[in-house]
This record gives structure tokens, sequence and C-alpha cells, in this order.
């Protein structure tokens, strides 16, 4: 008995394991000044504008997912909604701690208000421009 607790204590620890990790560090980011190793963002960062950094990839089903409500944040918030493709812009995506895709970094004031792992709602993403 003891034996199957374990192995199941294990499979548990192997299947969320990575996501937790991810989790945390997105949590570790909150309160921290934005890295402005972005280019495209930078100046909206630095002049503390509320920002939202979408880091993807196109292998991703999840990310396919999140993209319309993305582009639906685009259209509603122009030049606060930045696409950041995690695999051409790898540096960037090590500077805010991306382990995992969708990553969504929420700047506000120079610094990270919230960074969430995995799709966010357009509910989320409304809320969070409208405080």
């Amino acid at each position: 008995m003891k034996i199957i607790i374990i192995v199941i204590a294990v499979l548990v620890c192997l299947m969320l394991g990575p996501r937790l990790v991810m989790m945390l560090n997105a949590w570790r980011m909150k309160g921290k000044d934005a890295p402005d190793s972005h280019k495209a963002s930078r100046v909206r960062v630095k002049a503390g504008e509320k920002t939202l950094l979408y880091f993807y990839t196109s292998a991703c089903p999840a990310c396919k997912m999140q993209e319309p409500i993305i582009q639906r944040a685009k259209e509603q918030y122009p030049g606060a909604v930045y696409k950041v493709d995690a695999m051409e812009n790898r540096g960037t995506a090590k500077d805010y701690g991306v382990m995992g895709v969708p990553f969504c970094v929420f700047i506000e004031n120079g610094s990270v208000m919230k960074a969430a792992v995995g799709v966010q709602s357009e509910a989320a993403i409304v809320k969070f421009f409208r405080n």
C-alpha cells in the first residue's frame, strides 16, 4: 500500500511539478521592476503606462486558443498589447521568467503587477486595463 501511495505521489509531482514551478516563477515576478529587454514596449513601460506582454510560440495549442482574445485586446487597447514570440525573443522571455507559454505579463507604473501562465480570460485582460 505504501508503495502505491509513493508511486502516485511521484506521478503527481512529475505531472504538476513543471506547472507549479511556472506558477511560482510568475508569482515571484509580481511587484518587481519590468525588465527593459523588449524594445517595442520599452518606452511605454518606462512611461508607467499599462502594458500587456503576451509570450507565445507558433506551435503551442493553448496559444492558439489565447490568440483571438489577444487580438481583441490589441484592437481595444491599441499600442498597449505586445505579442512576443518566446522562441525568437529568448532573452526577453528569460528576463521575464517565461518557462512555458502562453504567458502574460501585466505591467503598470514600470512594475510587473501580475504574471500568469496559461490561457487568460478576456475579462481578466479587460479588468487590468480598466482598473
